[in-house]
């Protein structure tokens, strides 16, 4: 098992108004552990440094300097650096919306979503997409960084070099369904595991067991991991985080910090700053 040090290294999260439905992040240095989480964006992951861990399944994939991991929206992991090296990474997180409109051939209607892809030797393809990343990063030229991030994101959408999951529509038990609905209409409610139980007729043993197993979280977690999605929508639209943390459900302030912090690597006044 691997110690973890205090992490001195940075993670900033921001936007480039540019071009809307990308948020981006970079992380210098750091070894922040990541705990079980999920995004409501593509999530592309280039990394630079180090060897990082994700956890989304069996066997578990360590990142090396040069790969690419793209994970959609909803898929549950978790990441952490493979030993005490520090970690440079560069993520690109392309809401839904974006992603079709990059990549989808005229006529088409529906894009075909892949649920997880890893790339390990494209380097053309990483070194395109992580000069699109640099190029929003520093305005040098929003035209040119999103002709590379459209082209680097038809690469991924039409990459052949790995296979990858799909989302397999109405593969989960339907109670499973109905709960995570549930869950996703009262978010901001406190919900006790007796109402899950009695809206689904389950023993909750058997239905926190079930739910685990279908979306990689117990329903408080998934819970949770929707509240912290809703907080960052809301942080986007410039509510202050005392705010967010009421209007989503949290305690406090200190609790919705906490959780936001462990969950991205930054503050919630942190994340707003970059927006």
């Amino acid at each position: 098992m691997v110690r973890m040090k205090q992490d001195a290294g940075r993670i900033r999260i921001w936007r480039n108004d540019a071009l809307a439905g990308v948020e981006l992040l970079r992380a210098s240095g750091t070894q922040h552990h990541f705990p079980k989480h999920f995004h409501d964006a593509y999530a592309i992951h280039l990394h630079e440094r180090g060897t990082m861990v994700f956890q989304y399944g069996q066997p578990q994939v360590a990142l090396k300097p040069g790969n690419i991991n793209v994970l959609a929206p909803g898929v549950v992991h978790m990441c952490l650096p493979a030993d005490e090296q520090a970690l440079n990474y560069r993520c690109l997180f392309v809401s839904p919306a974006f992603l079709q409109y990059a990549v989808l051939d005229p006529g088409a209607t529906r894009l075909a979503l892949f649920e997880r892809l890893l790339c390990l030797g494209d380097l053309e393809l990483f070194q395109s997409l992580g000069k699109a990343h640099r190029y929003l990063e520093t305005d040098d030229d929003a035209f040119e960084a999103e002709t590379l991030l459209t082209s680097g994101l038809a690469a991924l959408a039409a990459y052949s070099g790995q296979p990858h999951a799909r989302i397999e529509a109405g593969s989960e038990p339907r109670h499973v369904t109905t709960i995570r609905e549930f869950l996703e209409a009262h978010y901001d409610r406190r919900i006790a595991l007796a109402d899950l139980a009695r809206l689904v007729k389950l023993n909750p043993v058997y239905l926190v067991r079930s739910f685990r197993s279908s979306v990689g979280l117990p329903p408080h977690a998934y819970q949770r991991q929707l509240r912290l999605s809703r907080a960052r929508q809301l942080l986007r639209l410039g509510t202050p985080p005392a705010e967010v943390a009421e209007m989503v459900g949290f305690a406090d302030q200190s609790h919705l910090s906490r959780l936001f912090k462990q969950t991205t690597g930054v503050t919630p006044a942190d994340y707003a700053k970059g927006l």
